[in-house]
C-alpha cells in the first residue's frame, strides 16, 4: 500500500496494537485508532504524533464504525475480547465483540472503498490435533466459543474476498514480548514474571507444547501485510504465524535459566497437575516461503525484555505484578464486572 494511505488499527492501544502503530508511524503511514481503552492505553506517548489519529469508542457501534472507516486504505482488526480464559469471564460481551460485530465492520470496510483487511484470528481454531505439526491445511476443530468465533470471522471475512477487496487471517501463536500496554497473562511472560516477582515458577502440567511467536515478529509481518503491493495468493487465506514450538517444561526451564543468570539467583521450578489437554505444534513455513517472512526474535528474547524492564523499574508502581489488574485481561474484567458492561470495546 502507498506510504500516504490511511491505515485503521482496531484496539491499537492494546498489547500487540501498542507495538504495532508505533511501526506502522515510522514507515509513513497514516494510522487512525480504534479503541475503548478497556484495558488501558498503550499509546500514550504518540497521541500528539502528527499522523496518528485516535478515536475511543466501540467497534459495536455501527455509526463510528462507519465514521472510523471513511478514507481507509486497509484495516487491522485486532480489537477482541482475547482468548479463552477472558472470553469466559464474559461470555455474552465476548460474543458482541468477537462476532456479532463482524460482519457489519467488514462489509462496511468494503462497501466503503476499503483495499485490504487484516483480521486477526489465532492458532487456537485448530483445537487439540493429533498431527505432528499443525499447517493451514488442517481443519479448524475448535473446542471453545473463543476458538469458533475466530473460525466463524475468517469465513465471514473469506466470503468478501474479490480482486478489489483482498483479506487475510493472521493465526498467531502465543505471543510474548514487552509492550507499552504489557501482558502477564501469557505463558512466556506470566512464567518470567512469577521468577522476577515470586522468585519461583510453577508450571502446570508441563508436556503440553505452546507454540509461541515474539511481539516483535507478529507486528513486523502485519507491517509486511500492509506494505505489500499485493497479497497475491495469501488472499482469502489463512496463514500460520508461530516461530518455536516449546513444552511448558522446556519455557519453564528458558525463563530459569536468564533469570538466574540475569539476577544472580536460583529460581526454583515446581511442577503440578493440570487438567489442561491443549497441546499442538505449528507448522508457519507458508508465511516464510509465500511471503517470504522471516522470523528473527525468539522466546529467549523475551525473557530478556520483561527483565530488562523489571530492572529498569517499570514495574514497581505496582505492588503484586502477578495480581495487578493492568497487566491481567481476566483479573481486569472481573474487577471491572464486564458481564454487566452494555456497551464498551475491547483491546487485543
Amino acid at each position: 500500500m502507498k506510504k500516504e494511505s490511511t491505515v485503521l488499527v482496531t484496539g491499537g492501544a492494546g498489547y500487540i496494537g501498542s507495538r504495532l502503530v508505533p511501526k506502522l508511524l515510522a514507515a509513513g503511514y497514516r494510522v487512525r485508532v480504534l479503541d475503548a481503552l478497556y484495558f488501558g492505553n498503550g499509546l500514550e506517548g504518540l497521541l500528539n504524533h502528527p499522523g496518528l489519529e485516535f478515536i475511543k469508542g466501540d467497534i459495536r457501534d455501527p455509526a463510528l464504525v462507519e465514521t472510523s472507516l471513511q478514507g481507509v486504505d486497509t484495516v487491522v482488526h485486532l480489537a477482541a475480547v482475547a482468548n479463552d480464559p477472558s472470553f469466559n469471564s464474559a461470555p455474552e460481551l465476548g460474543q458482541s465483540i468477537n462476532i456479532d460485530c463482524l460482519p457489519h465492520l467488514m462489509s462496511s470496510a468494503k462497501r466503503l472503498g476499503c483495499r485490504r483487511f487484516i483480521y486477526a484470528s489465532s492458532a487456537s481454531v485448530y483445537g487439540v490435533n493429533a498431527e505432528p505439526f499443525v499447517d493451514e491445511r488442517q481443519p479448524c476443530v475448535p473446542i471453545t466459543d473463543y476458538n469458533r468465533f475466530k473460525a466463524d470471522g475468517e469465513k465471514i471475512l473469506f466470503e468478501l474476498t474479490d480482486s478489489s477487496f483482498e483479506t487475510v487471517a493472521v493465526r498467531a501463536a502465543t505471543v510474548c514480548g514487552w509492550s507499552p500496554r504489557q501482558r502477564l497473562d501469557l505463558t512466556v511472560n506470566i512464567l518470567t514474571a512469577s521468577a522476577l516477582a515470586r522468585g519461583e515458577i510453577t508450571v502446570f502440567g508441563g508436556s503440553q507444547y505452546r507454540p509461541n511467536v515474539h511481539i516483535g515478529d507478529l507486528t513486523r509481518l502485519y507491517t509486511m501485510l500492509v506494505e505489500r503491493e499485493s497479497l497475491g495468493e495469501v488472499s482469502g487465506t489463512a496463514i500460520n504465524v508461530g516461530y518455536e514450538n516449546h513444552t511448558v517444561t522446556d519455557i519453564a526451564s528458558q525463563v530459569k535459566e536468564i533469570v538466574d543468570r540475569y539476577f544472580r539467583t536460583n529460581v526454583p521450578i515446581t511442577t503440578t497437575h493440570s487438567d489442561d489437554v491443549r497441546s499442538y505444534r505449528l507448522d508457519s513455513r507458508r508465511v516464510q516461503q509465500t511471503l517470504g517472512f522471516e522470523f528473527i526474535f525468539s522466546i529467549r528474547d523475551a525473557i530478556v525484555e520483561i527483565c530488562e524492564q523489571w530492572q529498569s523499574g517499570n514495574f514497581k508502581d505496582s505492588g503484586d505484578v502477578l495480581a495487578d489488574i493492568r497487566y491481567h485481561n481476566v483479573r481486569n474484567m472481573l474487577h471491572n464486572d464486564w458481564s454487566f458492561q452494555a456497551s464498551g470495546g475491547a483491546s487485543c
